[in-house]
């Protein structure tokens, strides 16, 4: 009777610790999201500067003759494939390569792909303006996310010639051009992956709103504490008994507080599971 109350009583402490945990989890994501919608209008702000930048090398006369429209639309596509080419012109050693990395590439290419029939197959950047720069705006980062995905900085890159401050082109080569348009590709994508990966943190924890509920927080902190004593049928049991739905909330608000890491389908306690229950570390 006296160990039964004293598991009680410890499984209510603990329901009380997760909830101020989950309290806490959600300040920070509410903090989190502010700063990424302030700081989006920023990113937009740096890529449109370099964009300008690069226009000026890409702008060339017979683009112009497109008409202005076009031929900032153009400029810009060029840009952008120009940085993109110089993913395959300044390759990867073969050791970094990942098997993942042609399929995000091919990825990158479909939305390439479609920044080109919006940009030439419609006339929505004459006609609708706002509508097609936003959608221009949001199949960029697609694109750049996707390379970020397979892109990975060389140890050094050749610019050209210095003179003090002063950049000068190399006419004798074209390295120089396919190194700075390397340097500019991966600035753009990580300022893409940073945008995307930190809405993807908003969206991706919406569980924080809403919270458990109380069946869901008891049913998290005896997950945790099968879990330390390796029950692994107790876990199931009690995660089936708990329905599929809110199996899946619990499962998903242990990973996002770090207490649980999943293998292969397995839940494991981690360090951190650890420490909430009050055990040693290993």
């Amino acid at each position: 009777m006296t160990e039964r109350f004293e598991a009680s009583q410890n499984l209510s402490v603990l329901r009380s610790k997760l909830r101020e945990t989950i309290d806490k989890a959600r300040h920070d994501a509410a903090v989190f999201a502010i700063l990424t919608v302030i700081l989006t209008p920023i990113f937009i702000a740096v890529g449109t500067i370099v964009l300008v930048i690069t226009l000026a090398f890409v702008d060339l006369p017979v683009i112009d003759n497109f008409g202005y429209e076009f031929s900032v639309v153009t400029g810009v596509n060029l840009a952008l494939g120009f940085m993109a080419a110089s993913f395959f012109l300044r390759p990867k050693p073969v050791y970094q390569r990942r098997s993942s990395d042609y399929g995000w590439l091919v990825v990158a290419a479909s939305f390439y792909g479609a920044l080109l029939v919006i940009s030439h197959g419609t006339a929505l950047a004459k006609t609708q303006p706002i509508d097609f720069w936003s959608m221009y705006l949001f199949l960029a980062l697609a694109m750049l996310g996707c390379i970020g995905h397979a892109y990975e900085p060389h140890d050094d890159y050749y610019l050209g010639w210095i003179a003090g401050p002063i950049l000068i082109d190399d006419f004798f080569t074209i390295e120089d051009d396919i190194d700075r348009a390397h340097i500019s590709l991966g600035f753009a994508v990580a300022l893409a992956h940073l945008v995307l990966a930190s809405y993807a943190e908003i969206f991706g924890s919406m569980w924080l709103w809403h919270g458990l509920k109380e069946s869901e927080l008891s049913a998290s902190v005896e997950l945790l504490q099968a879990l330390a004593s390796k029950d692994a049928g107790r876990a199931r049991s009690r995660m089936r008994a708990l329905g599929k739905t809110s199996a899946l909330d619990v499962i998903r608000a242990l990973v996002k507080l770090e207490m649980i890491t999943v293998d292969r389908g397995i839940p494991r306690l981690s360090l951190k599971g650890r420490e909430f229950l009050g055990l040693k570390a290993w």
